[in-house]
């Protein structure tokens, strides 16, 4: 065993887990750093802890450092189940769960661009740890010798060889209704975004009659110059395969899974929380499940008018689907949704889930009966108005968030394109919403240097207007 004394850089876990540009700041060393911290915590707490789940996306030496967090955690005595190859980070999460470990370690940096990587630590539940958590991991950093074993030498009670991939699918075999998607034939468009979607899709809707076309499904640590990141500007690809395939609809996947976007049969956009509505619509009228609607800050309005027709109480939490967990733990929330892709269910373990709110949101749409992903949306702006919303991120210079937030509070804004500011919010961001339900948020990244300004108005050119005045604000 080698130990070597720890130094303590500047690592900070954000909305979900901690994240850093490879060679910089995400390094060999930041890592078994990291690592350490994690041990200290799990040792602290079970004195012959059972086990850590460890997995890694298809990110530049995924490998690697996943192989570091397993030979600190065998020096610390704590037994590993490393994953043998690239795997959603659901998988991960229910591996974790499946198998009554301790926790689960995921390298990945999700969505950010290919130069990230990071590391998401997983409660016993499969869920993403909270900052009750990830604080003590900030404490403990550099506070213990890096106590590190190579795995060859490890203690073999400590190399557990348990299935990750297989649990996983079978349970997502069991939890999608088999009968509902086959009533339908559709054009399905997959896009994996050359993460670990891969084509898991594609198989589990093998026999169900769907015409299943998955692009950008192999490993490429660049991700052919793209963000893995399913919103708009990365879709085009998609939508083009959309239009050439005659597809009914496309669903896309986030870099490590967890992320789900959609696309209309006409390759226009669907973001999630309208998907969110129509997967909750389903699971109410046809499985006969109840529960709340939890959202984060920045989701659609939709959520609340359709809540407010199906009798369904809506809870507003930060950005951050750590802050949704706590409902669907609880097992009172029936669907949990961020905008930014994440998707968490009743009666499934309290994460996001990429590749089941995939087939939920197919199912959804022959399940209420549309004959294809457009129909949904014209359905929900007759029943619900049209909303049209529209996102930009900047990049953010150090201390603009504290200026900012001084100079709003001294000087609110009582109107937005002539509608009256009726609330103003704080709790993440600064945001502001308007007597027509139309509204604007401003919000930085807790994992990037980056402003964030959403919005949603009546037309799509109202809400590019309201990020603009976001921006003016914020200049």
């Amino acid at each position: 065993m080698t130990a070597r004394k720890a130094t303590k850089p500047a690592i900070s876990f954000g909305t979900d887990g901690w994240r850093g540009i490879i060679a910089e700041s995400f390094t060999f060393d930041t890592v078994r750093l990291v690592s350490q911290a994690i041990a200290d915590y799990v040792r602290s707490r079970h004195a012959a802890p059972r086990g850590i789940v460890i997995g890694f996306d298809n990110r530049f030496q995924g490998e690697t450092f996943s192989r570091l967090v397993a030979e600190v955690m065998v020096g610390n005595g704590i037994p590993v189940c490393l994953a043998p190859e690239p795997l959603p980070t659901p998988a991960i999460s229910f591996a974790v769960h499946h198998h009554d470990m301790v926790g689960g370690v995921m390298i990945t940096a999700s969505h950010n661009p290919a130069e990230y990587n990071g590391l998401k630590f997983k409660t016993p539940d499969g869920a993403s740890a909270d900052q009750t958590v990830t604080s003590v991991f900030e404490k403990n950093l550099g506070q213990s010798p890096i106590r590190s074993v190579p795995l060859e030498r490890a203690d073999k009670a400590l190399i557990l060889d348990l299935p990750i991939e297989l649990p996983y699918l079978n349970w997502i075999r069991t939890f999608a209704d088999y009968r509902m998607l086959g009533l339908k034939r559709y054009n399905v468009i997959i896009d994996s975004m050359y993460g670990v979607g891969k084509r898991y899709i594609e198989k589990l809707l093998d026999g169900t009659g769907h015409n299943v076309t998955t692009i950008r499904a192999t490993r490429n640590p660049t991700f052919h110059g793209i963000v893995p990141e399913p919103v708009p500007r990365n879709l085009e690809a998609t939508a083009d395969v959309v239009r050439a395939c005659n597809g009914h609809v496309a669903c896309a996947t986030d870099g490590d899974a967890d992320r789900l976007a959609a696309l209309d049969d006409k390759g226009a956009y669907i973001i999630t929380p309208r998907i969110a509505v129509l997967i909750a619509m389903h699971l109410q009228r046809n499985r006969g499940w109840t529960g709340s609607f939890v959202k984060t800050l920045s989701c659609s309005m939709t959520v609340d008018r359709f809540a407010a027709e199906a009798g369904m109480k809506v809870i507003e939490t930060p950005v951050g689907f750590k802050h949704i967990v706590p409902h669907l733990l609880s097992g009172n929330a029936l669907i949990g949704t961020e905008e930014s892709g994440g998707l968490g269910f009743k009666n499934h373990i309290p994460e996001r889930d990429g590749i089941l709110g995939s087939l939920l949101f197919i199912e959804s749409l022959i399940g209420i009966g549309f004959n294809c992903a457009s129909e949904a949306m014209a359905f929900l702006d007759d029943h619900y108005g049209t909303l049209r919303y529209h996102r930009v991120d900047e990049r953010a210079s150090p201390g603009t968030r504290e200026t900012f937030a001084r100079s709003v509070k001294a000087k609110p804004p009582k109107e937005l394109l002539g509608k009256r500011v009726v609330r103003i919010k704080d709790c993440d961001g600064i945001k502001f919403e308007c007597e027509d339900d139309s509204w604007l948020l401003i919000r930085f990244s807790g994992t990037e240097p980056v402003v964030r300004f959403y919005a949603e108005a009546s037309s799509y050119e109202d809400a590019i207007a309201l990020t603009e005045i976001g921006r003016e604000m914020l200049a």
